[in-house]
């Protein structure tokens, strides 16, 4: 049986991702747990077959732990998952005004800082997961936790709670599922492609030969991300989505061209998905 391994405990939004990505394919694996982003990671392709990891969030963008793990990874990326986000509040106050420490998911944390802004004198505590939140509640007084609201069933405590704490209503997370191997292509389906360019020998122009080489070939760019190569100030690496598959000829003229001048390495092309479908 197949291992996948995925952000735990049980019940965080990487949970809830990779078991609709398993139900939508009727896919039967063992779900394994880790304690952070960076350890889901490294387990992929050793201990699991496969892995689910947050990439972007609608509010915060992407998820740079998960970006910096990709620029040397031999993963192919295989499929994406959306997931709608929405967060609530618990707490074992009976009012806002007791509350002295919150906790709250790293990346929780940006896609409800309005709420947690409006806390005055409160201290708060950054953890590496939801349910890692919740958990630091167990027994304690004056002290509250941001989490997704499909754990309030797990909240049996009286107290405060508030059903939505999130900054944006159609707040979204994408999550991408990685393996060893690239899927065989389907020429009925509609891909997206993400690869990364590094400017290894600080050559000019490398954003306009990207938008030339794929403007040219009328190639949909979807997103582009700048991240630092941690080599040098002012040295950064460009992560790209666009449309369709690295197969297509006109993809993989634009890829080589750019490669001419640049490193390129394609993550993948995989099927787009929509937000009905998960």
């Amino acid at each position: 049986m197949s291992v996948i391994a995925t952000l735990g405990p049980k019940d965080t939004f990487s949970d809830m991702a990779t078991r609709k990505y398993m139900d939508a394919r009727s896919m039967s694996a063992e779900l394994v747990y880790f304690p952070t982003l960076k350890t889901t990671f490294n387990a992929i392709g050793n201990t699991a077959d496969f892995g689910v990891l947050p990439i972007e969030n609608l509010s915060e963008g992407y998820v740079q732990v998960v970006l910096d793990a990709l620029m040397s990874t031999e993963l192919a990326i295989l499929d994406e998952v959306l997931l709608p986000i929405k967060f609530a509040f618990v707490s074992s106050c009976q009012d806002l005004s007791e509350l002295e420490h919150l906790y709250v998911q790293f990346v929780a944390h940006g896609q409800c800082s309005e709420f947690i802004e409006g806390l005055p004198d409160v201290t708060v505590h950054n953890t590496q997961s939801n349910m890692e939140s919740l958990a630091q509640l167990q027994g304690r007084k004056n002290v509250g936790a941001v989490i997704p609201h499909h754990a309030l069933s797990h909240w049996q405590e009286q107290g405060l709670v508030i059903d939505n704490v999130t900054d944006y209503a159609h707040n979204q997370t994408r999550f991408l599922v990685l393996g060893r191997a690239p899927k065989p292509y389907d020429e009925n389906v509609p891909y997206k492609t993400t690869l990364v360019v590094r400017d290894d020998h600080d050559k000019p122009g490398v954003l306009g030969s990207i938008i030339t080489a794929f403007s040219n070939r009328k190639i949909n760019m979807t997103s582009i991300m700048s991240r630092p190569t941690k080599s040098q100030l002012g040295k950064y690496h460009f992560f790209i989505d666009i449309e369709g598959h690295c197969t297509h000829p006109d993809i993989a003229q634009a890829i080589a061209q750019i490669n001419a001048a640049y490193r390129v390495k394609v993550l993948g092309s995989y099927p787009i998905q929509n937000a009905n479908l998960y």
